[in-house]
């Protein structure tokens, strides 16, 4: 609850919602409130309410898919579905729309995801969320304001993004870029059920041209601080003939340099055993996938 709350601003544009936000101490961006309202923080004495500012689209466009900060978690698992203008295109519907529908489903119960936004989820991202993961191997910018708009690549948004919180800039939404046609991703997961919030999940994804690999990228969530890209490992399996032992090799430098925490989900080692696991099927998958589009 929200007990403490003594003022609601409504803006009508991003520059006002920032300059709301910014110059009142004590005051917060309210998308869905899944977890501005769950959290009930004491301090807070003012919300900066975003529904006016027309974030909650998906759109899908020459440059690739936009979407916006408001979009619900559900949105984008629908979109992936095939009901909305993202899945019209069947390169961008196939590739980004199944793997952000896949990775949005881990997120949060089917309530909390009609009320979730992709703005608030990436914002309170722990280490293994699965958005995060994914977003981190597709070509993906993100855009926020502070109060003037700028574009990031999404792998900067997240390595910053403690920093963008505490300066209080306010994520406005997405590109994810259009893949090339003989590409695939795929998305790998462990937790204590098989819908549960992952203990440790990867992304992969490969473009093929010629029947190798041009392009490897490789995310992963719960070996460490936050989601991160093996890039090590990337670089080794470019322009390789894929296979379980060469993607064992190359991420063997990478395990020694992850730092996963122990806690009641799993033990460190196993996080690290898992991850190579994961790494191991996400990319074999993709490889697949890519070769046969």
């Amino acid at each position: 609850m929200l007990r403490n709350v003594q003022r609601v601003f409504h803006p009508t544009t991003i520059e006002e919602a920032v300059t709301m936000a910014q110059t009142n101490p004590h005051a917060c961006y309210l998308g869905g409130g899944a977890w501005v309202v769950a959290q009930g923080e004491p301090q807070l004495e003012a919300v900066v309410d975003l529904q006016g500012l027309g974030l909650g689209k998906i759109e899908s466009d020459i440059e690739g898919v936009q979407i916006g900060a408001l979009v619900t978690l559900q949105q984008l698992i629908d979109a992936g579905l095939g009901s909305n203008p993202v899945a019209s295109n069947p390169v961008s519907g196939a590739l980004v729309g199944d793997l952000l529908a896949t990775t949005a489903a881990y997120t949060q119960s089917r309530t909390l995801r009609e009320q979730g936004t992709v703005g608030g989820t990436l914002i309170v991202a722990g280490p293994a969320d699965p958005l995060t993961t994914a977003l981190l191997v597709l070509d993906a910018d993100v855009r926020y304001a502070d109060p003037v708009v700028h574009t990031a690549p999404f792998t900067s948004f997240v390595a910053y993004r403690d920093r963008l919180i505490r300066t209080r800039v306010l994520l406005t939404g997405l590109l994810v870029k259009r893949p090339p046609t003989r590409s695939a991703a795929a998305f790998e997961v462990v937790g204590r059920s098989p819908k549960d919030k992952p203990i440790v999940c990867v992304a992969a994804y490969v473009a093929v041209d010629e029947g190798l690999p041009v392009e490897v990228r490789i995310a992963v969530g719960g070996a460490d601080a936050h989601p991160m890209r093996l890039l090590k490992t990337e670089h080794l399996l470019k322009g390789q003939l894929l296979t379980a032992s060469r993607i064992e090799s190359a991420l063997a430098p990478v395990l020694m340099e992850l730092h996963p925490v122990a806690d009641f989900l799993a033990t460190a080692e196993y996080r690290l055993e898992m991850t190579q696991v994961l790494t191991r099927r996400a990319v074999l998958s993709a490889w697949e996938r890519a070769r046969r589009a």
